[in-house]
């Protein structure tokens, strides 16, 4: 089942490498929910919060679904991506997290209330103290976090050096290779990189 299926992105993935394959999508824009049709899924044009399920899938796909949903509608929310997996189903959830530097790229969409450290899902299933806790017991069987390549900022209009055409030139020129060299070493060995902005949990449900 893909949760929050979007554009399709990973669901042309899946069925290119799995033809047979029997996907579910769950996606509440309407126009998004035609392009799940056209692919041959089974489509459930609803809000998460409203879907009802009468089978069980082997594997849950949500992605960049969560940070949409304040409290307490995370915690129907990750009821219901637990419960709708097979016993020892699999839970696969992406999400993003605040910026390195700023807000923007969270925020910038104006749907986005508030970001879910992947601590916060295991401490909902695996911590008794706060206010309500899941009853699913689960193992994280992989916790991968998304980041990007460290860049430094070229010189712009406000620094001291920008009115010494020069100068600025030469240095923005080797910003910019320093920045290429960062690339190259971020794609081999994922260093340096910025502050992680994303990630993916792999859950394995244990017992409902």
């Amino acid at each position: 089942m893909e949760v929050g299926c979007g554009e399709c992105r990973f669901v042309k993935k899946i069925q290119k490498l799995y033809p047979n394959i029997e996907i579910t999508c769950i996606e509440i824009n309407p126009d998004l929910a035609k392009i799940a049709v056209d692919l041959g899924c089974t489509v459930i044009n609803k809000n998460i919060l409203d879907v009802q399920i009468e089978n069980q899938y082997d594997i849950v796909h949500c992605s960049h679904v969560i940070e949409h949903f304040g409290y307490p509608e995370i915690t129907k929310v990750l009821d219901f991506l637990v419960t709708s997996v097979k016993g020892d189903g699999r839970v696969i959830i992406r999400s993003p997290l605040l910026d390195d530097k700023d807000t923007w790229c969270f925020y910038g969409n104006i749907d986005h209330i508030k970001p879910y450290p992947p601590e916060s899902i295991i401490n909902y299933f695996c911590m008794k103290q706060q206010q309500k806790q899941g009853t699913a017991k689960i193992i994280v069987t992989k916790l991968w976090y998304r980041t990007s390549p460290k860049q430094l900022e070229l010189l712009s209009t406000w620094h001291l050096l920008y009115g010494l055409f020069f100068c600025r030139r030469i240095i923005n020129w080797g910003i910019q290779k320093i920045n290429s060299l960062n690339h190259i070493l971020w794609n081999k060995y994922r260093w340096p990189s910025t502050k992680p902005h994303g990630y993916v949990i792999f859950i394995r449900i244990v017992s409902q």
